[in-house]
């Protein structure tokens, strides 16, 4: 699906490390093809790390014709954002008609996000400013603002900021699709995130039925919450309630006024 006859013959005569390599990179750009397809860019916005967009190219040349119930086995696509009108055509009959590859959708209340981007572009998450690629531009911004306060008054009136109510509007979508499985960070994040043990066992339950897993909720739930997640500051619900002043809260509840009940927020 990646490599033509010519490499796949040389690559049988190399040793097992350069094998092993190619088969990674050709996983990769496969995992990219399809990524295009479904609409997304060719940027990795958690890395700095470079994609061979030239094996990309030749996968998604490759592959082009075939139908999105192709996608490798027992993969899964998990979304934090989808913009329907983005998709592949032929993708999107394949997938509306069969729901394979199977779909989860995972969201989170549009407060905590604008913190946690925050949190994550000012580089004070396990990754720092090293993780960072298309944020770099805010990382700049917020990097230099002294407090806490003056950044997320930042973040929550600058349209360009990550997490628009806008963007909610059009995953909306995702919440009604029966070939999707919608569930929220606060009920997958359990108690260690300040969620509850009853929600998190109930959404895990869900997700292994709609997968078609054999796996017991209560083993999943317990390996849920990753404190060693390169992307993790304190992963907690509600997080926002602590930091954000009145003025915070008024923009917030101006910002997102339609967006919040229709996700569940109050």
């Amino acid at each position: 699906m990646v490599y033509d006859d010519e490499r796949l013959t040389d690559l049988k005569k190399q040793d097992e490390a350069i094998f092993t390599a190619a088969t990674d990179q050709a996983w990769e750009a496969l995992a990219w093809a399809w990524k295009l397809r479904w609409g997304m860019p060719l940027v990795n916005q958690y890395s700095s790390e470079l994609i061979n967009t030239s094996l990309v190219r030749q996968a998604l040349e490759r592959t082009a014709g075939t139908p999105f119930t192709e996608t490798p086995a027992n993969v899964c696509w998990v979304l934090h954002e989808f913009d329907v009108r983005n998709i592949d055509g032929a993708f999107l009959s394949s997938w509306a008609g069969t729901g394979e590859p199977r779909v989860i959708f995972n969201y989170r209340d549009p407060r905590d996000v604008i913190l946690s981007m925050i949190n994550f572009a000012s580089g004070r998450t396990k990754g720092g400013l090293s993780a960072i690629n298309n944020l770099q531009a805010f990382s700049s911004i917020l990097c230099s603002m002294p407090t806490l306060d003056e950044r997320l008054t930042y973040a929550l009136t600058d349209e360009s900021f990550p997490a628009q109510a806008r963007d909610y509007m059009r995953m909306l979508w995702l919440l009604h699709h029966p070939n999707v499985y919608a569930t929220s960070f606060e009920d997958l994040v359990g108690p260690e995130g300040g969620g509850s043990a009853e929600a998190q066992l109930r959404a895990t339950a869900g997700l292994i039925e709609f997968l078609g897993a054999d796996a017991a909720p209560e083993d999943v739930a317990r390996n849920l919450f990753n404190r060693d997640a390169f992307t993790f500051f304190k992963g907690q619900v509600g997080g926002w309630k602590e930091v954000y002043t009145d003025e915070h809260r008024r923009i917030a509840d101006k910002r997102f006024a339609e967006v919040l009940p229709l996700y569940g927020y109050v």
